[in-house]
């Protein structure tokens, strides 16, 4: 259970998270691990993920950022299940 002081800073993505969002993605996380060592990545808005948005969750997930997945879409679930991502999925 997270201490009474835990505020994360949530970095909440939406639409389609591929090569095309790559810069945005990368500048989305950055700013909130500036702001805190608490990041939760939230993709209940996130509509479609391909292997370059894997990729930018599994470097942030590398730097201790957690993933919430409640409320995103089955494929998205499933894309990050598959890629090995799921543990431990918020």
């Amino acid at each position: 259970m997270p201490s009474a002081d835990y505020n994360p800073v949530v970095v909440r993505l939406e639409g389609e998270i591929d090569i095309s969002a790559v810069e945005h993605v990368v500048h989305e996380l950055a700013r909130a691990a500036a702001l805190s060592d608490d990041v939760v990545i939230d993709l209940q808005d996130v509509t479609f993920i391909d292997s370059t948005g894997i990729g930018l969750l599994a470097q942030a997930i590398n730097k201790g950022a957690t993933l919430l997945v409640e409320g995103a879409p089955a494929h998205v679930k499933r894309a990050i299940e598959l890629s090995g991502l799921n543990e431990p999925l918020t």
